[in-house]
């Protein structure tokens, strides 16, 4: 009786953890995602931006010269980068989310739960085949139709037609859709 009650608080622990994770990186996400629309908008001046830049640190400080950032395209496509940088950690802990619930990636899954996990794990695949430009990789039974219900919302996707593309937010409808498939991803956890 103890053990299970150990288990169960071990469980409880690792799911409190992956909602916390989720958060984190959702948030981080969402401050990619302005800083990025900061950027595009011109609202950062280069000139005040890339200035030489010391971090002192214990073990030895970082010296961060003038030169790439000097100017608003480059400051950008920086931008642009952490922002898909950052959409890489939410896959991450959502497909994380997905483990510590015990679920195991089904192939060949109808159900909503089922396919929205396909869809988180194809994803991580495409990252992992290119962090900073990533790739879908589909293989296998992974070759099909999915369609999952964002609470009124869907997501169809054809993994067949993007195996082997740049992976682009826009086959998922967007960063909205994304945030939907965090809400479904909590809620399952929940």
């Amino acid at each position: 009786m103890e053990r299970a009650k150990e288990i169960g608080d071990s469980s409880a622990m690792e799911i409190h953890e992956a909602l916390q994770d989720i958060e984190i990186a959702f948030r981080q996400l969402e401050f990619t995602i302005k800083l990025l629309s900061f950027c595009e908008l011109r609202k950062i001046d280069p000139s005040e931006f890339d200035t030489d830049h010391v971090v002192m640190l214990e073990e030895g400080n970082l010296n961060f010269p003038t030169g790439y950032f000097s100017d608003a395209n480059n400051i950008t496509r920086a931008a642009a980068v952490s922002a898909l940088l950052a959409f890489g950690a939410t896959v991450l802990v959502l497909d994380k989310a997905f483990e510590v619930m015990g679920m195991k990636c089904d192939p060949e899954a109808t159900d909503n739960v089922g396919q929205l996990q396909i869809l988180v794990y194809m994803v991580r695949c495409a990252y992992a085949h290119g962090i900073a430009e990533p790739r879908w990789e589909v293989r296998g039974k992974y070759l099909r139709s999915i369609f999952v219900d964002l609470d009124g919302t869907s997501i169809a996707i054809d993994l067949h037609t993007l195996h082997g593309q740049v992976f682009m937010v826009e086959h998922l409808g967007g960063y909205a859709n994304w945030y939907r498939v965090r809400d479904a991803v909590v809620q399952a956890l929940s």
